[in-house]
This record gives structure tokens, sequence and C-alpha cells, in this order.
């Protein structure tokens, strides 16, 4: 198989990191948004919303990319898929960070807006366990995907176990 030219890995390089950027920081904005206290249940409501928003708008399609790029890598470089210790860990950590957010997070997120929709006004400030458990497992499985991805970008730079598989 044909692999890439030194300008098209320099270009493959560019576009996956910038999509690895869109999903980090968009991980890291929604989970900020997830942890701040909120005045009254409008401006929760708003808060929730929000890192909706930046969920379809970076967190998404910066996944999906960064997922094509690192195939691309994979079929069209000497890197390979599981050629590096590092690299099977990457790909483990980052499938397991997609499906935290696709069958985890997101769909509490989802629930949660609903259930603050229907009551929301600035006179309201939701008790604490009005949404059960859903509230603080978003809240975590945001703080875990952050640092899934943050610990993903220290194994893409340093290569820990910087040695072939056996």
């Amino acid at each position: 198989m044909k692999t890439l030219t030194p300008k098209e890995m320099k270009t493959l390089k560019v576009f996956h990191l910038l999509f690895i950027m869109m999903w980090t920081v968009g991980v890291l904005m929604m989970g900020l948004l997830y942890w701040r206290p909120s005045v009254n249940s409008l401006e929760f409501l708003y808060n929730q919303t929000t890192a909706l928003f930046i969920d379809y708008t970076l967190v998404i399609p910066g996944a999906v990319l960064a997922v094509i790029t690192g195939l691309i890598y994979g079929l069209k470089t000497k890197w390979g898929f599981f050629k590096y210790r590092w690299l099977t860990v990457k790909w483990i950590v980052g499938v397991a960070i997609i499906l935290i957010g696709t069958f985890g997070l997101h769909p509490l997120a989802l629930e949660i807006i609903a259930q603050a929709t229907a009551i929301a006004n600035e006179s309201i400030v939701f008790p604490t366990n009005y949404f059960g458990s859903k509230l603080p497992i978003v809240n975590w499985m945001a703080l875990l995907q952050a640092a899934g991805l943050l610990f993903l970008i220290w194994v893409s730079v340093f290569k820990p176990w910087n040695h072939k598989k056996s």
C-alpha cells in the first residue's frame, strides 16, 4: 500500500491536531459548564443547552474527524494501528472516551435538559436531588473524558512504551 509523502504527512498531522484540539477543548468547556454552579434554573438550563451545542459543534465533529485522520495514519503510514504499545493505548482509550460520551454522557445530558425545561424559570433553583443520580454521573463522566483526552495528548507527545509489541 502506498504511504504518504512527507508533505502529505505534515498536512495530515495538522488536521489531526486541529481535530484533537476541537475534541479536547470542547470536552473541557462542557465539563466547566456542567460543574459551574447556577443561580437559578434558567441559568442551569442555559449551561446545559450550551454544553449540548458545544457537543454538536466541536466534540462530535472533532472526535469523528480525529478517528478518521487516525485511520488514515494507520493505513497510509509506517505507524500502523497496533504496531507500538502507545498506539494501542491511544486506540483503546480513544474508543472508550467516544463510547462514554455516546452512550453515557450524551443521553443523560438530553434527559437532564428535558427534565429541566419542563419547569425552569428565574425563581426556581433545582434541589440537589432533583435529577437523581443523572447530574453527578454527567459531571464525573465529563471529568473522566477530559482526563482521558489529556492523557492521550501526553501519550502522543511522550510515546511511553515506545517499542514494538512482541
